[in-house]
């Protein structure tokens, strides 16, 4: 009977048929593994997330991560969204509160251990480590994908989700949602990003130190200047 019921879950998928959010596998995730600098970074139009390294599942086989956002305006509650219908593209409904933002490949954590990683140390090469995803960076009218990554609105509270799909691109699994992040607020001094204090604090030093170097020796040149014309 179990496996009749699957049969008949993996086919409605297959042709689009509303799946609930309940019935899907959960799978946690740390958003903002230990504090990040990076990944508490926030931006006024766009901010960044930390993304599963890997799946673990022993059901199906995950192949893809589909990031979903919503827009929750100035709430923090979490997003009214119980199936993936409620999702929508951008391209087919602009004015989306909860939307997909793009794909792209993973793994499964069975997977993963079985690579092996090296670490080269040669000017030829050049490592590139994923340290997240970025919300809000596409422009849809440009965008050419099957979804859309918008630029977000700043001073706005937004909420991330990773819907997870097999190998035959239909929905497994999903992380849950984020907790609520707001973008920058650009209009404001006082509404500067945080994550960024010591970094601030250091360049407003070293401002300081170089613009008293430069008052110095403008001073002494004045001054050399003076004492030169005193002597001729």
């Amino acid at each position: 009977m179990k496996l009749i019921q699957l049969v008949c879950f993996a086919g409605c998928l297959g042709i689009g048929w509303t799946v609930q959010l309940s019935s899907l596998d959960k799978i946690s995730l740390d958003f903002f593994p230990n504090a990040s600098v990076i990944l508490a970074a926030r931006m006024s139009s766009s901010f960044i997330v930390n993304i599963p390294k890997c799946i673990p599942s022993s059901q199906f086989t995950p192949t893809t991560i589909r990031p979903a956002v919503a827009a929750v305006g100035d709430k923090v509650a979490m997003p009214a969204v119980t199936d993936t219908d409620q999702i929508k593209s951008l391209h087919s409904s602009s004015t989306a509160q909860v939307y997909f933002a793009g794909e792209f490949k993973s793994v499964s954590c069975r997977i993963a251990r079985d690579l092996v990683s090296m670490d080269i140390d040669d000017g030829n090469y050049k490592l590139t480590t994923v340290v997240g995803y970025q919300v809000g960076v596409e422009v849809c009218e440009k965008a050419t994908g099957s979804f859309c990554n918008r630029v977000l609105q700043p001073s706005s509270i937004y909420r991330v989700n990773f819907f997870i799909l097999d190998e035959n691109a239909v929905i497994r699994a999903h992380t849950g949602w984020s907790d609520a992040i707001q973008t920058n607020n650009v209009t404001s001094f006082t509404a500067y990003d945080g994550s960024f204090l010591g970094r601030a604090g250091g360049m407003i030093v070293i401002t300081v130190l170089l613009s008293v170097g430069m008052f110095v020796l403008v001073v002494g040149l004045i001054v050399a200047a003076a004492l030169g014309g005193k002597k001729s």
